[in-house]
């Protein structure tokens, strides 16, 4: 069931309703049916996959805080890598092996059986880790209701694609009593709407150029794969965030807070920036869970900088079974190694100019600059291969600037182009203000007849200038695959 399906219109609706009409004892069992209904509807045969990780998690956890036994938490811990591994890495891992052992001499093709990839298992699973690791540090005690600790990790709206959930943010507020708000109502619908908008006007729009010219890059100008290429750097940011604005929106209408995902990372200054602004419950995963096991920064530059290495290589691995998403997580890992050897060298140079580190010219710079470092990166996240990426890299440098063709040959028409020209600069103009002040609240603060303005201008903005197109499929949520 996606948030952008008929029968999800019909399922939050009844799911809210009830939630506030029923007694306090009843409401957490109550949300977690509807969020097995809603998980059973991705596909009944991912349940079992689910409700194991439910068990694990919460008899592991009630042990772990009896007696944190070290041996326990690695158990736990390489069972549910095993699991991801089993089902979303064990062709990748085959294949690999595979052409290492041909490069030596060696034929080894064996037959690999094709495994189901159960819906959400990479953030579920991200979410039981991370809790049974607080509970062995004692950060908090084990939920001691089963009730409450099969909610937390199953909890609809974060379910599928995050954001990821933590123990000590989610957990308390399954104990409080959450009334019907009016502001709460209000701030989750336009967050809805919002989502809404970015992920039909703009992502979906934007995926028709995308996908055409990475298809045949070499059928295209220069100009022409470059376009296509910033074009999924928005794509992907629009998609994304427009999942969790909608996962946010639809919480924050029954009085729940889950992370912020997004803090408008386009705005950046640096890669470094833009990390702790994109995915934030993945980057923030991994700093905790990762980075800071491996030693941090606290045991040198060198071990520093290879620790960012490895946590940025895993997370591209995270993405996805495939060399072109290890690279492109390495690149990342790389910029950040170059911006913090770099550093001196760029401080000096903006002294000479000069140029003040809070003026504006500087700061445009510095954005233009991660857009471009990041584009280049997600060329590898979307081509799939890394043969694929390097040939789009490749005509993003010949000599022929816009070969025949125009912009129908793109796949859009310029009323097309026209839309989501509009749409992007909507898009800068809301994450813009976003900076100074949350729009949601201001909206929901808003006299009621420009509150209404609001609404209606996004909801007739998916509905008419939506990209619906032939073979519309309301689930195709580029990270609900992962």
């Amino acid at each position: 069931m996606s948030f952008l399906s008929p029968s999800y219109f019909l399922f939050f609706p009844i799911t809210a309703l009830c939630y506030f009409a029923l007694p306090q004892r009843a409401r957490n069992g109550w949300l977690l049916l509807c969020s097995w209904f809603f998980y059973l509807c991705a596909g009944p045969e991912y349940f079992l996959f689910l409700l194991s990780t439910i068990l694990v998690t919460f008899f592991a956890a009630r042990s772990l805080e009896k007696k944190p036994r070290k041996g326990l938490l690695v158990g736990a811990l390489c069972l549910f890598i095993g699991a991801l591994g089993v089902f979303k890495y064990l062709r990748f891992g085959v294949d690999t092996l595979s052409r290492l052992l041909a490069l030596a001499g060696l034929d080894w093709s064996p037959a690999i059986p094709k495994l189901l990839l159960p819906a959400g298992i990479s953030f579920y699973l991200f979410a039981a880790m991370g809790y049974l690791v607080d509970v062995y540090r004692g950060k908090y005690p084990a939920e001691k209701s089963f009730l409450k600790c099969a909610l937390f990790l199953s909890f609809f709206p974060a379910l599928l694609s995050g954001p990821i959930g933590r123990g000590d943010k989610l957990l308390p507020q399954l104990e409080g009593y959450h009334k019907f708000n009016y502001v709460n109502m209000r701030e989750g619908f336009f967050r809805f709407l919002w989502g809404a908008f970015k992920k039909l006007v703009l992502a979906d729009r934007l995926a028709v150029v995308v996908d055409t010219v990475f298809a045949a890059p070499q059928n295209y100008g220069c100009l022409q794969v470059i376009l296509a290429a910033c074009a999924f750097s928005i794509q992907i940011y629009c998609d994304f965030s427009a999942y969790s604005d909608m996962a946010v929106g639809s919480a924050r209408v029954m009085g729940f807070e889950l992370m912020e995902n997004f803090r408008t990372p386009y705005f950046s200054r640096s890669i470094a920036e833009f990390w702790r602004r994109w995915h934030i419950s993945l980057s923030s995963w991994f700093r905790d869970y990762l980075y800071i096991p491996l030693g941090g920064s606290r045991r040198g530059a060198v071990r520093k900088y290879l620790n960012v290495l490895v946590v940025f290589a895993v997370s591209g691995l995270w993405h996805g079974a495939a060399l072109s998403f290890l690279v492109w997580g390495l690149l990342n890992g790389i910029y950040q190694v170059a911006s913090a050897l770099t550093a001196p060298l760029r401080a000096r140079a903006r002294s000479v100019l000069p140029l003040r580190e809070d003026g504006k010219v500087l700061a445009l710079w510095q954005m233009g600059w991660v857009f471009l470092l990041s584009t280049l990166a997600w060329v590898f996240f979307e081509a799939r291969s890394v043969s694929s990426a390097l040939a789009v890299l490749g005509n993003m440098a010949k000599p022929v600037l816009w070969d025949v063709g125009g912009l129908a040959a793109m796949g859009m028409g310029r009323k097309e182009f026209l839309v989501a020209g509009v749409g992007v600069l909507v898009l800068l103009g809301v994450d813009a203000y976003s900076l100074k002040a949350d729009p949601a609240r201001q909206v929901a603060d808003a006299p009621r007849w420009l509150r209404w303005c609001v609404y209606l201008a996004l909801l007739l903005s998916a509905v008419i200038f939506g990209s619906y197109g032939t073979g519309y499929d309301a689930q195709s949520f580029i990270y609900g695959q992962f």
